[in-house]
């Protein structure tokens, strides 16, 4: 028997994809007829709703679902898309790109460069998606090169990625954990913070080491390195923090990492980490409005994993009143970008995925001076490319 009150996530993961693969196929085969015939209008939707009253029959009579009507269909499809069966391929836009390599020619730097074509408030996402997916790709790399390299040691075959804080690089994780785990083969990952980035207790989301959870060691053969530190220490203090058995661990393996994914934030920008962090310490009479107005007056304009840059590069230590505790700092992951050692850097630059705010300002350096190019993968949306032209 089943509840009068019925709701699709009541349902299994068999059902749920078996209704989606047939609906779709059965609306296929209605579409090339309506393509064929021309035709228009209301018959063109009695096709589409013919697509679910025969998904809904099939389901009575071969699963005896008598319960399942053509309505009940339809939810079904929500489900799908929060299970994670049903993922949109954004289309990229090749016209952009090519303006952006010839305006910052990026046509000298060893790197990619990929604009997303999307807008609106779901641009943030679909911007991480397309990051995800290009990880995918740079794992499976990563994976072949290595078990050519160790055909014997399945540990030092494993694939090591460096994942940075922040809301951006959450969805990239989410989505990379689900393409990981459904791929026909499970590459050996070992997922490494990059920095620690938790400072508010109503945003534990956006540090590393929370949204680890997504990697289920009961589904993938995967490893953690995580970073439990504060997420920034006094610049005098920093060796000392280095030098203490939690950090030190992370410190030392970090040049494992294979594949750093990261984001970065405006100095101007309300959701941005480190100007958050900053504010929070002025709120709590921990720091002067002096120390912030002179990272501004030095030309403050954006960070990467907390760590600040200017247009003329990285912002002086003295600068800056307090010192991230990340694995990286920019002048080395810059190093890593012009190695072309089968490291990679992607560097996920879409708008902010809480207000939709692009990024523009803190990107353009990283794109101009070579002192900040710090990236091997970039993807970017629409508007920020145009934006940035």
């Amino acid at each position: 028997m089943y509840s009068l009150r019925w709701h699709a996530s009541q349902e299994s993961d068999e059902l749920i994809f078996a209704v989606c693969d047939r609906y779709f196929s059965q609306l296929g085969r209605a579409s090339k007829e309506i393509d064929s015939e021309n035709r228009v209008g209301s018959e063109t939707r009695e096709k589409h709703r013919g697509a679910a009253s025969s998904v809904a029959g099939w389901l009575q009579k071969v699963k005896g679902r008598t319960d399942l009507t053509r309505e009940k269909i339809y939810p079904m499809f929500w489900e799908a898309c929060h299970r994670g069966f049903l993922l949109l391929q954004p289309p990229p836009e090749h016209h952009l790109r090519k303006k952006l390599e010839n305006s910052f020619a990026l046509y000298k730097h060893p790197g990619e460069v990929t604009v997303v074509n999307v807008s609106g408030e779901t641009a943030a996402q679909h911007v991480t998606s397309v990051a995800a997916d290009q990880i995918v790709e740079l794992i499976e790399r990563v994976w072949k090169e290595k078990k050519e390299q160790y055909p014997n040691d399945p540990e030092k075959q494993a694939v090591h990625l460096g994942m940075g804080a922040g809301f951006a690089t959450m969805l990239v994780a989410r989505r990379l954990a689900f393409k990981i785990r459904s791929g026909a083969e499970v590459p050996p990952i070992v997922l490494h913070a990059i920095s620690s980035g938790g400072f508010l207790p109503n945003e534990p989301h956006k540090s590393p080491s929370t949204y680890f959870s997504y990697f289920d060691p009961a589904l993938m053969n995967v490893e953690f390195v995580a970073l439990f530190s504060a997420t920034v220490v006094s610049s005098s203090d920093y060796e000392n923090q280095k030098a203490n058995p939690a950090i030190r661990y992370s410190f030392e393996r970090r040049d494992e990492i294979d594949i750093i994914v990261t984001s970065l934030a405006s100095a101007d920008h309300k959701h941005g980490l480190l100007g958050q962090y900053l504010t929070h310490l002025i709120d709590q009479r921990l720091l002067s409005k002096e120390a912030l107005t002179k990272m501004h007056s030095a030309g403050w304009i954006g960070d990467v994993q907390f760590r600040p840059y200017s247009v003329a590069g990285p912002l002086p230590e003295d600068v800056c009143p307090v010192r991230a505790v990340t694995l990286f700092e920019l002048d080395e992951l810059v190093e890593i970008a012009k190695s072309r050692s089968n490291r990679y850097i992607v560097l996920v630059a879409g708008p902010c995925g809480e207000c939709g705010k692009t990024k523009k300002n803190a990107l353009r350096p990283l794109l101009a001076n070579e002192k900040l190019r710090l990236w091997t993968h970039l993807i970017v949306d629409a508007k920020t490319a145009k934006e940035l032209l």
